[in-house]
């Protein structure tokens, strides 16, 4: 049992309920839609985690599986909202339709284990591509995007806390920074 893992999975929990319902409550339906897929995969997977690391083990792969999901799909659908957001757009059904396509090819395609080494590159090219969108949106002057931009640097300093040896467990600055990031997103909102 891994008590302090599961309570930083259960604020990551409790954060992405919270932001979805107080901050993408006005925003355009599909774009609600799209941001509201990233949230529930990644809640999804955070609930999962409770349980987990509260000692039920038989979650483990059924974890995996939800995270390799918000890596996939969620990340794509956090990606086209971000687009929505930089670009101040009202996004379609097609687009709607035509990212959880993608996320969910790369979802099936990362299943297989031969693919599995790819999971961290979908996932930092992803939030590459998230930051890019979010730096064009700053150039046309949207200053709400700086708030992605704050938010996928303190993913990316938490990655690198996970990769170094540091007081702290990797697994809990990771998701507290990801509750900070999801902050950051409903911010820009």
């Amino acid at each position: 049992m891994q008590l302090s893992n599961a309570l930083s999975d259960a604020v990551l929990m409790t954060v992405c309920l919270f932001v979805f319902f107080r901050y993408f409550a006005r925003v355009p339906f599909y774009n609600k839609l799209l941001w509201g897929i990233f949230l529930i995969t990644v809640t999804l997977t955070a609930a999962a985690g409770v349980f987990r690391f509260m000692g039920i083990t038989e979650l483990r792969h059924i974890h995996s599986t939800l995270g390799l999901l918000a890596g996939t799909t969620g990340l794509a659908a956090a990606a086209a909202g971000i687009y929505g957001i930089a670009l101040e757009q009202t996004l379609s059904r097609f687009t709607l339709i035509g990212v959880v396509t993608i996320g969910l090819v790369l979802f099936v395609l990362l299943l297989n284990p031969s693919y599995r080494a790819f999971e961290q590159v979908v996932a930092s090219f992803t939030m590459l591509l998230a930051m890019v969108i979010a730096v064009f949106g700053l150039l046309r002057k949207n200053m709400k995007v700086l708030w992605v931009v704050i938010g996928v640097m303190i993913l990316g300093l938490a990655t690198k806390v996970v990769s170094n040896q540091v007081p702290l467990n990797p697994t809990d600055v990771y998701h507290y920074a990801l509750a900070a990031m999801v902050v950051c997103f409903g911010k820009a909102v």
